[in-house]
């Protein structure tokens, strides 16, 4: 029986809470894009304007490939690098998760958390 039950125990499947530190993250991430309003060039969502989707760069690029995108930008193509912008800088973690989780589905558009997603 005990057996049974422990066993019982370690297949079920995780059942993880909130992260706060996680949800903050993602909320400076989220604040961070409306300061630097890049919803001007890639939508009010951030998924395409007149400019590509930061949500599709995320899901099918490399960190690596956006780190360099924002921070040195893509002049030919119009991106300008926010390297000098302390507050992209600073935050440059926060504003990937944040874009990460949308790519995955974790969160919708929108002020992460918010009474309404989507709502800013």
């Amino acid at each position: 029986m005990l057996a049974s039950l422990t066993a019982l125990i370690f297949a079920a499947p995780d059942v993880v809470a909130a992260d706060p530190d996680q949800s903050a993250q993602r909320e400076r991430g989220w604040n961070a894009l409306r300061v630097m309003d890049c919803a001007r060039c890639h939508g009010r969502d951030h998924d395409g304007w007149a400019a590509p989707s930061l949500i599709a760069g995320v899901r099918d690029g490399s960190r690596e490939r956006f780190d360099r995108w924002v921070l040195d930008g893509d002049i030919e193509r119009g991106m300008p690098g926010y390297r000098s912008q302390p507050r992209v800088v600073a935050e440059l973690d926060a504003i990937y998760a944040y874009l990460l989780a949308r790519a995955r589905g974790d969160i919708g558009p929108g002020r992460p958390g918010g009474a309404a997603q989507g709502a800013e």
